[in-house]
């Protein structure tokens, strides 16, 4: 085992971190808090017991909306923030279908490991790719979305 010819400087990396920190905070400015929930302006995202993720504006007292996804939660928050529906349907609608498309390729990569029948085999790995295709489709929409909303 071969030992590092570099020597770690403790001090440098802190100043580091801290300056990653710094940045993440001026383009991502939102809270975590202790107990997993996010604080965007005047909104919580918290997970419910379900294990959706709900939109709460605090100050007056209204729940926004519910979502699969912790990202598209946070993107709800700000576009409602902004006032912005018509946004705020298009990350619904792409949280909707990401979740309707990656529900069904988990139940259809399930049943081809059970199925026995060679035809209901080539069926269900057709319909699992053709999911698993749009599912990829709509997470790299949102992730590009949650990009451009933040950045």
């Amino acid at each position: 085992m071969k030992k590092s010819k570099h020597k770690i400087n403790r001090s440098k990396l802190r100043a580091l971190a801290e300056q990653f920190k710094e940045e993440l905070d001026r383009n991502l400015p939102i809270t975590v808090l202790p107990n997993g929930s996010i604080s965007y302006e005047d909104f919580i995202v918290k997970q419910t017991k379900a294990g959706n993720w709900s939109v709460y504006n605090f100050k007056h007292d209204q729940h926004v909306g519910e979502f699969f996804l912790k990202t598209c939660a946070l993107m709800a928050a700000k576009a409602y923030n902004e006032i912005k529906l018509e946004k705020l349907q298009e990350i619904k609608r792409l949280d909707t279908q990401y979740w309707a498309n990656h529900i069904d390729s988990q139940v259809f990569k399930y049943n081809m490991k059970l199925t026995k029948d060679y035809e209901r085999y080539q069926i269900l790995l057709t319909r699992f790719e053709t999911s698993s295709f749009k599912e990829q489709h709509f997470k790299q929409e949102i992730s590009k979305m949650f990009k451009w909303s933040f950045v």
